[in-house]
């Protein structure tokens, strides 16, 4: 008798659930996603879309999840690239995931820069023109997010082609005396202000939950302030997991280090999938969905939720 096991065809909340994820080795980075980059080598970034288009106007790729709430990519940028200024209609965050990162804001023509190692985390505000330039030994890899689904695209500032590519480099400044580095300790209002978006992790204080996992704020109450929507990083200790929760908005999983099992709940049917580093999970509003730590080591991984509100979700150990 052939074994039935092997013929079993996925049930419909397993195939849901898979086409909610994103799995990193699935995924190709697109060094053609900024249009206003073109025939200029040294804007060369590449885009891996993982929820929504974000900065790119390509909202109608077939391997990427419909946004909400917010968008959510990474970017790679080689060594000695830069992007122009430019301004969003929302706010947009970086967060580091490998290499050291520049950000010029931008007043007028003098420009803060302010340089982010990984998982630090930058929160730009809606229309405070900015750039970000690579002046390190290593390519930079950053997940960014936008604070809506269907963004506009952006305004530039300062842009080769119509600006002296020195000076776009230096996202405006005319000159060096006109670039200050950011210092959180400084009374003026430019550094005052930047200093509320700015989000080092190894400043964080984590927040041990009654399950049993760590949060550290980024995005929200205790973090960079939020405007849509809300972003936490989770330390999930080998062996701890959660009973299944349910919001009314999404929120989505994305693994930093280390490897979790998440799952999906409907009408007594209960389907799980792994998630390796850099692997994400996209829960919709209204899915009792839950996950835990079954691997041999501890894991984190970010979890952004399409509200700004504070967690309204009351964890239990499962």
């Amino acid at each position: 008798m052939p074994d039935s096991s092997l013929t079993q065809q996925p049930s419909a909340l397993a195939n849901e659930m898979r086409a909610y994820t994103g799995l990193f080795t699935e995924k190709t980075f697109d060094w053609d996603a900024f249009p206003a980059s073109r025939g200029f080598p040294d804007l060369l970034r590449a885009q891996l879309r993982y929820v929504g288009a974000g900065g790119s106007p390509k909202s109608n790729d077939p391997t990427t999840l419909k946004a909400e709430h917010f968008t959510f990519s990474l970017v790679n940028q080689p060594v000695g690239k830069f992007a122009a200024s430019h301004a969003h209609e929302v706010v947009e965050h970086f967060m580091i995931l490998q290499g050291v990162l520049t950000v010029g804001t931008v007043w007028g023509d003098e420009v803060v820069e302010v340089k982010l190692g990984p998982k630090d985390l930058l929160l730009n505000k809606s229309g405070r023109p900015h750039g970000f330039r690579n002046d390190g030994v290593e390519p930079v890899l950053m997940q960014i997010t936008v604070g809506s689904g269907t963004p506009e695209m952006p305004v530039h500032v300062c842009h080769p082609k119509n600006k002296d590519l020195e000076l776009s480099r230096r996202f405006g400044a005319p000159g060096p005396e006109k670039i200050h580095l950011f210092s959180p300790e400084s009374t003026d209002r430019r550094h005052q202000e930047l200093a509320k978006h700015v989000v080092r992790y190894r400043d964080r204080t984590p927040v041990w939950d009654k399950a049993g996992f760590a949060r550290l704020a980024y995005v929200g109450e205790g973090g960079a302030p939020a405007h849509g929507y809300r972003m936490d990083m989770i330390h999930l200790p080998k062996g701890v997991a959660v009973k299944p929760y349910v919001r009314d908005v999404e929120d989505v999983y994305f693994v930093l280090d280390g490897a979790i099992t998440a799952g999906w709940v409907q009408d007594g049917e209960v389907v799980e999938r792994r998630l390796g580093t850099r692997d994400l999970l996209f829960n919709p509003a209204g899915r009792p969905h839950y996950f835990r730590n079954d691997g041999v080591t501890d894991a984190q991984f970010t979890m952004v939720v399409g509200t700004g509100a504070p967690e309204s979700v009351s964890f239990e150990a499962a």
